[in-house]
């Protein structure tokens, strides 16, 4: 990606939260983080997005959409959202499915998927949080409160990392 290209992270969440600071510090292109939070709208400025817009305000198109959900709704919003020739990765796994056909995207558009990368960008992220330029939040929760997580998960009330504590 160049400078001027543009990405969207549909999607401020935990993952969202890392893909907005490795785009920015990997790339310098233009980052729109889209959520439905107005928490993780904040917290994507704050983590280096140049605009963070609720779903329905997004006119914009993007040379990369990165669907950090992966529901039916944000992979046609990405689908929607990708420029011709660009590229479409679902990340989130909330078990989505988009129409393809040559009429269903646009031209020559890319979709992909990316579950993990290779040990050596497992090391590469690890540098990045040593020298302290990847930051994130993380809130702890008692086991016998996992229900509860869970259903915050669902209903998106979590700002970053959930994590439960035997």
């Amino acid at each position: 990606m160049t400078p001027r290209a543009s990405a969207v992270a549909l999607g401020a969440g935990g993952l969202g939260q890392f893909a907005i600071q490795y785009l920015k510090l990997l790339t310098g292109t233009r980052v729109v983080a889209v959520d439905p939070s107005a928490t993780k709208r904040a917290r994507a400025l704050e983590l280096g997005a140049d605009e963070a817009l609720d779903p329905d305000a997004l006119d914009q198109t993007a040379r990369v959409v990165l669907d950090l959900v992966g529901s039916d709704r944000t992979l046609a919003l990405a689908t929607r959202l990708v420029e011709r020739a660009g590229v479409v990765v679902q990340i989130g796994e909330a078990g989505g499915r988009i129409l393809f056909g040559l009429d269903a995207i646009p031209h020559e558009v890319h979709l992909t998927s990316s579950i993990w990368g290779s040990l050596s960008d497992l090391a590469a992220v690890l540098e990045l949080v040593r020298r302290g330029d990847v930051r994130w939040h993380i809130e702890t929760l008692p086991l016998a409160q996992v229900n509860e997580g869970l259903e915050r998960l669902r209903r998106g009330d979590v700002l970053g990392r959930l994590v439960v504590v035997p």
